[in-house]
């Protein structure tokens, strides 16, 4: 009998029989899942938007992260893409890995009306002392730190007593706190200078009154806009004049947060109030007299004399500048502060009742 018919029948039999006798050690395994590493600190963004430009990782932070790493240690990640519910993820920080992160920030696109990272510092959960790094443009829309209602010009100490009296302070005691404000884009008016040291001013002052030992702020440089959805918060501008006309009068409604720096009545913009009020005085009646009110926001029953006062001396400078546009004198009627006891709207701490109001009353 030839034996190559019977090696041939036999060859997949003693293969079969071989990997049967391999030990389990030596199949092959799939590669198990790396787990993260300990987290030792916590990185913050407030989701991606369409008003906002995406988030970069400044050199600095970049070179802290590589630190942590070194360390073994990486970050939680607290994504708010809206005020109800924020995703806490533990990740590696450093080396590529940063870059992945940052990836990471932009493609959670925003889904809410709403944002707060004052609501994601309260939720931390990396070792106390660890530091802290916010991806945002740092524009909070929820109370007790809503930036539509202090219109950039609620004194920063008042801010934090608010946010105290509200049991929403976090506990940042030793950390280093980190912003990185994404630039803004879109429907999202850009603040000025000024206000963009307002912003500085109430967030270093929430973080310091928090315990932070250190806080430090980067401006992003991202160039295109994110993807999602997210709030405008309303910037007032030196020129902002609404008017309210009807058969006896022009009511012209400056927003004293443009025009004023804060607690002072001194004037933000000269020139460009003065267009404002340009715009409102060509529409005025033929025949009127002007009365000036002065008003700001907040408890009318804390009406102080220090409050009117105020009130009263923006009035005054409004008063000036129609003057400088050729209003007669004899026809400002009256200059009046009215500081907060009469409200233009409700609630009473609404910031438009920090205005000057300007009614060219019909006569004759």
């Amino acid at each position: 009998m030839d034996a190559r018919p019977l090696r041939a029948l036999l060859a997949p039999l003693l293969l079969v029989a071989l990997l049967a006798g391999c030990s389990p050690s030596s199949a092959p395994t799939a590669s198990p899942t790396t787990a993260p590493p300990p987290v030792g600190g916590s990185v913050i963004s407030t989701g991606a938007s369409t008003n906002q430009l995406v988030a970069t990782l400044p050199p600095a932070v970049a070179d802290q992260w590589n630190a942590l790493q070194a360390s073994g240690k990486g970050v939680e990640w607290l994504n708010t893409p809206n005020t109800t519910e924020i995703a806490s993820t533990a990740l590696a920080a450093g080396g590529e890995s940063s870059q992945s992160l940052i990836d990471s920030i932009n493609a959670a696109a925003g889904t809410g009306t709403d944002r707060s990272v004052l609501a994601a510092l309260n939720e931390l959960e990396s070792p106390a002392g660890s530091p802290v790094w916010v991806f945002s443009p740092l524009l909070d829309t929820r109370a007790p730190l809503d930036f539509n209602e202090l219109a950039f010009d609620e004194p920063p100490t008042d801010v934090v007593k608010a946010v105290k009296k509200a049991k929403a302070l976090p506990d940042l005691k030793g950390r280093e706190v980190s912003f990185v404000i994404n630039p803004v884009a879109g429907e999202q008016v850009k603040p000025s200078d000024l206000q963009n040291g307002y912003l500085h001013a109430v967030w270093e002052g929430l973080a310091k009154a928090a315990g932070a030992k250190r806080v430090e702020f980067f401006d992003g440089t991202g160039s295109t806009a994110g993807q999602g959805t997210g709030p405008v918060v309303q910037v007032p501008q030196p020129d902002d004049v609404s008017t309210d006309a009807t058969t006896t009068q022009l009511v012209c409604t400056l927003p004293t947060p443009a025009l004023f720096v804060i607690n002072t009545p001194t004037l933000i913009d000269r020139r460009k109030t003065l267009q404002g009020l340009e715009k409102c005085l060509a529409k005025a009646p033929e025949n009127y007299r002007v009365v000036v009110e002065g008003r700001t926001s907040g408890d009318p029953s804390d009406n102080g004399s220090g409050t009117v006062e105020l009130s009263k001396q923006r009035a005054t400078v409004i008063a000036v500048l129609l003057k400088d546009l050729e209003v007669p004198a004899k026809a400002i009627y009256k200059v009046v502060g009215y500081g907060r006891s009469k409200p233009l709207v409700q609630p009473p701490t609404d910031a438009r009742n920090r205005a000057v109001v300007v009614r060219f009353e019909v006569v004759g």
